[in-house]
């Protein structure tokens, strides 16, 4: 990868592996730590997964869940400690952490109803 590092996929002119003006080129490192950190996967067993599902299908009519990378340490250790964890988002995918990040109001709006069903759903639990 190094040895054509401008064949990497960027996010944007200003998101780049060189700077030929400057005569700087990035270089790709892995390196593994063993203070990692874990990743997370709910249940799809759990009260609050099958509450959320069922909120989303309510108010959206189906329900696709889906699972992206990533690494949020302190939700797993409140995992390993006992509660059940579902994690959301309303935002678009499609840009999510790029440039110019943006939501649809319409997305908030479905995501506050879906939140407030889920709430009920799960205190008549």
């Amino acid at each position: 990868m190094n040895a054509n590092i401008d064949a990497l996929a960027s996010r944007g002119p200003h998101s780049k592996y060189s700077l030929p003006k400057e005569n700087l080129v990035g270089k790709l490192e892995l390196t593994l730590d063993s203070d990692y950190s874990e990743g997370i996967a709910c249940y799809l067993d759990a009260l609050g997964f099958q509450s959320f599902d069922a909120a989303v299908k309510h108010v959206k009519g189906e329900s696709l869940p889906f699972a992206t990378m990533g690494s949020l340490p302190l939700v797993r250790d409140l995992q390993r400690a006992g509660l059940d964890l579902t994690l959301t988002g309303f935002g678009k995918s499609s840009v999510y952490h790029g440039d110019n990040e943006y939501c649809l109001l319409s997305d908030m709006v479905d995501g506050m109803a879906i939140l407030a069903h889920f709430a009920q759903t799960v205190d008549d639990a």
